[in-house]
């Protein structure tokens, strides 16, 4: 009897450190993937496309684009390319460095014969004040939006320390624990039953 109790409690234990090492495989994958899909949409995409990301802070493009959503832009290689209906990103001022992220609503030419835009928020009743956008106010083309990462990304970039360090904390405490679940994983194989001894006694 006791032979039985000893090995439903090995099993016991053995199915345990299966379950944490499942779970903690799982968890470590879903960071690695999480940061890959960040790096991916916030670096990679915009240096592959000559682009940029932008926080939206304004509610000016409601409902396709909220404020706290991330605007992934690529560049604009051919200015004539772009149509009725693009979102650009643009400088309004010369003289200010704030971008706006706006659709165009019409397109024309101007005085000295400069491809001309004139652009609105979807959100907004009327045309923006500051006239038709030339290309060289031009910094990029929507490609495609990220809700509320926005965010994240300003607490991170304002909490850039913390971060780390806390991401390092994570990644070592996974480490260690990883270390010690597989310790005792392979001390106790090394102290189970010897070569021929039985496993379970058989009890009528």
């Amino acid at each position: 009897m006791s032979q039985e109790i000893a090995a439903s409690s090995g099993a016991t234990s053995k199915k345990k450190h299966g379950v944490w090492s499942a779970v903690s495989s799982a968890v470590g994958t879903i960071i690695v993937l999480s940061l890959a899909a960040l790096a991916i949409v916030f670096v990679v995409v915009p240096k592959m496309t000559g682009g940029m990301t932008l926080t939206v802070l304004t509610g000016s493009m409601e409902p396709g684009i909220k404020p706290g959503d991330v605007v992934v832009d690529k560049g604009v290689t051919h200015i004539s390319d772009l149509r009725i209906g693009d979102i650009i990103t643009f400088l309004p001022y010369p003289d200010d460095p704030t971008l706006v992220t706006h659709r165009i609503v019409g397109k024309g030419v101007s005085g000295d014969g400069e491809i001309s835009f004139v652009t609105q928020g979807d959100n907004n009743n009327a045309v923006d004040p500051w006239g038709p956008v030339l290309a060289k106010q031009i910094r990029g083309q929507h490609l495609f939006t990220v809700p509320k990462v926005g965010y994240v990304r300003q607490w991170a970039g304002d909490q850039t320390q913390v971060l780390i360090f806390g991401v390092a904390a994570l990644l070592i405490g996974y480490g260690v624990v990883s270390f010690i679940v597989n310790s005792v994983r392979k001390g106790k194989k090394a102290d189970g039953p010897a070569v021929g001894s039985p496993r379970r006694a058989l009890v009528d």
